[in-house]
């Protein structure tokens, strides 16, 4: 029996190699290569439409498991007074929900944050708890809608669309905008779009630095398009593979 020769439509072949090479662009985002651990200190500025600055500090732990590629992070509020001590804690999984949880000093208890929670403001900034985890690359079918540079830079543009609404409620976003640096694989800005469809969030990376061979965010701007009202997240002395243990990022230690 002689098979007849496959023949698929221009239109077609292209939206298939788009589909392919943009999930494979957006696993080399959320697979880069990363560090055993990392300690580093932060500033988070809270930046109000009239220019009024709120400041925050913060100490922070992160550790990956080699072997799941799981990452594990903690961080500790140092300033201002009314927050110091409180912490929150990051559990990542691959192939279910993240854990979450926030230590309150002054009750004493750490409580976890629910899947529709990780949608809401981190620490009161512009930055969601979701955008701080990461978030996960199985909950985004990915499209490559245009190649363009971006702050001097090649970069891919893709478009990253939730699978579920089981999604869109744990994200709060229904679609984002990515701009990926060819060179490196590093997102440079994102378009967040809000559960109805409509633009509200831009998150840009303002600078990063090659540490240890690998290539790290060590500042970052939430805007929130409709109020002005933006968040800066700068990383400082940033130190990797210090030897972190696991006690670090349990329930316990959290308390």
């Amino acid at each position: 029996m002689k098979v007849k020769n496959l023949v698929i439509p221009g239109i077609l072949f292209a939206s298939m190699l788009f589909g392919q090479k943009a999930s494979d662009i957006m696993w080399r985002v959320h697979h880069r290569p990363k560090w055993k651990d990392m300690h580093a200190f932060m500033t988070l500025e809270i930046i109000s439409p009239s220019g009024q600055r709120r400041i925050r500090k913060m100490e922070s732990w992160s550790k990956t498991n080699p072997k799941t590629d799981e990452t594990k992070m903690l961080i500790l509020f140092l300033e201002p007074a009314d927050i110091k001590g409180t912490k929150f804690l990051l559990h990542e999984h691959k192939n279910r929900e993240d854990d979450m949880w926030i230590y309150i000093p002054a009750i004493r208890k750490a409580k976890r944050i629910a899947a529709s929670g990780k949608a809401g403001p981190f620490m009161g900034s512009d930055f969601s708890n979701y955008d701080i985890g990461g978030g996960e690359y199985e909950d985004w079918n990915y499209k490559l809608i245009r190649e363009e540079d971006y702050n001097g830079n090649p970069c891919w543009v893709i478009e990253a669309t939730a699978k579920n609404k089981k999604v869109v409620k744990k994200s709060g976003y229904s679609k984002m905008v990515k701009w990926v640096r060819k060179d490196n694989y590093m997102v440079v800005r994102t378009d967040c779009y809000d559960r109805s469809g409509e633009l509200f969030k831009r998150i840009e990376t303002n600078k990063m630095e090659k540490i240890e061979g690998i290539w790290f965010e060590t500042e970052m701007t939430a805007t929130k398009l409709r109020t002005k009202r933006k968040s800066v997240m700068k990383f400082e002395k940033i130190e990797v593979n210090v030897g972190i243990p696991d006690r670090m990022f349990s329930l316990s230690a959290l308390r």
